[in-house]
């Protein structure tokens, strides 16, 4: 599993499209379990999906073939990795430094969303602690005198009794008992944990929104049909007002819905074949697979090297090099993975630490140097080489800044560990003032 910004604003578009579907087609039919799984289901579907690497063999034998003419004959053979950039500092605002930016305002968002969630719970935490719960079968029920509109937290119903009749009182503890039934609780904590991670998104917002009205919506639904008075229990709705907001990982009796939920309440139940609704989502989540889920080494080569001698670039020459000892796979069951991710985060690794020499930007020496390397099978970086360099003080770093790297997982074929070749472009590039 991978992670950047790119994978980031690949889940927030999948969620804008899973959420405009929900709002176009479902959300104003009754079937309430199913709206409820599908907008779980397809908020799990759309933050993981970018994040994961899949072997899309089919597809990657089309690209492989599709690219074939533009790879010329003695790079074939090579397991490339995406080139890695790095410009000379001219002194003006670089993508590297943008992105720096970006990652710094996105991690601040997730902290400042964070401290909220946690001030939230601890609120709710401590109104549980200082008050003498009141059994009421396997639920407790928290009374309170702040003035808040009643809610619950898994077994824990919270409620101010001095602002209801004993009747209502029945009626509120009958609804709060259906969220802590249904489980509604693990619901908005994992949407919760979302809205911290996807907190720039104003679609995490409207999901959670969706969210929480399903659950009033269930809960409701079940009050009733256990045989709740249905006029007492629409006039009870229609009394409530909202009062101070906890954190939104509890189920709040009213959460200023009363319009809806009456709505829903008087509504004609939705027909069967409406159902059916939900499986336009597929197509969806199909495009989604196919476009965000990131295929791995689409354009490695199959296969293995058996001591073959091999030929390489070097300064625009080809030149033969002697035959390798051992067994150079440039394709394995289980490919090598860097830091437990897969072979992108060395990219990375490599553009955090490589550093454009002074002298080369002062002369203006620019150039893409080809570098290749080995994962051995105790996962260490062995028999780095530039395969076609630029400039010798360019080729240095390219190669210091390979040898420091930290060791990987080997790759696995077989079941045992093996030796997978790498090789990959470093491209020096000078910032032109304008």
């Amino acid at each position: 599993m991978s992670f950047s910004i790119l994978n980031i604003i690949e889940s927030a578009i999948t969620l804008a499209i899973f959420y405009l579907f929900y709002e176009s087609f479902l959300k104003k039919e009754t079937f309430f379990k199913l709206n409820r799984a599908y907008l779980l289901c397809s908020l799990l579907f759309a933050v993981i999906i970018p994040f994961l690497d899949f072997r899309l063999n089919g597809f990657s034998g089309f690209f492989r073939n599709a690219n074939i003419d533009k790879i010329s004959g003695i790079r074939q053979g090579y397991n490339e990795l995406n080139a890695v950039i790095i410009y000379a500092y001219s002194g003006k605002l670089t993508w590297t430094i943008i992105k720096e930016y970006i990652s710094i305002i996105y991690l601040l968002g997730v902290l400042i969303s964070s401290v909220f969630f946690v001030f939230g719970l601890g609120k709710i935490i401590f109104m549980i602690w200082r008050s003498k719960p009141v059994r009421f079968g396997k639920y407790r029920i928290i009374k309170t005198t702040d003035t808040i509109v009643p809610f619950s937290l898994f077994k824990w119903i919270i409620i101010n009794p001095e602002k209801f009749s004993s009747d209502d009182m029945e009626q509120i503890i009958a609804h709060e008992k259906m969220h802590a039934f249904q489980l509604h609780s693990f619901d908005l904590i994992f949407i919760e944990v979302l809205v911290i991670l996807f907190w720039f998104n104003p679609f995490i917002y409207w999901y959670r929104k969706s969210i929480r009205e399903v659950h009033e919506y269930l809960a409701d639904q079940a009050v009733v049909e256990n045989g709740c008075d249905r006029i007492d229990y629409q006039q009870l709705l229609f009394s409530q007002v909202s009062g101070n907001r906890f954190v939104g990982l509890t189920s709040r009796f009213s959460y200023s819905l009363s319009k809806n939920r009456l709505k829903m309440l008087t509504m004609m139940k939705s027909k069967n074949t409406s159902k059916i609704k939900i499986a336009l989502a597929i197509p969806f989540a199909i495009v989604a697979i196919f476009f965000f889920a990131n295929s791995v080494e689409l354009v490695n080569a199959s296969g293995k090297m058996r001591n073959e001698t091999n030929i390489y670039l070097q300064d625009t020459t080809v030149v033969e090099v002697e035959k390798f000892k051992g067994e150079i796979h440039f394709n394995a069951d289980v490919m090598p993975k860097f830091q437990g991710q897969d072979s992108d985060a060395f990219r990375l690794f490599i553009q955090k630490n490589l550093k454009y020499p002074e002298e080369a930007a002062k002369n203006g020496i620019a150039g893409k140097v080809f570098v290749q390397f080995d994962i051995n099978s105790k996962g260490e970086v062995a028999n780095v080489l530039i395969v076609r360099g630029v400039d010798p003080v360019l080729d240095k770093e390219a190669l210091r800044v390979v040898k420091s790297s930290p060791k990987w997982e080997p790759g696995i074929e077989a079941g045992k560990p093996v030796i997978v070749r790498y090789t990959f472009p470093i491209v020096f590039a000078l910032q032109k003032e304008e």
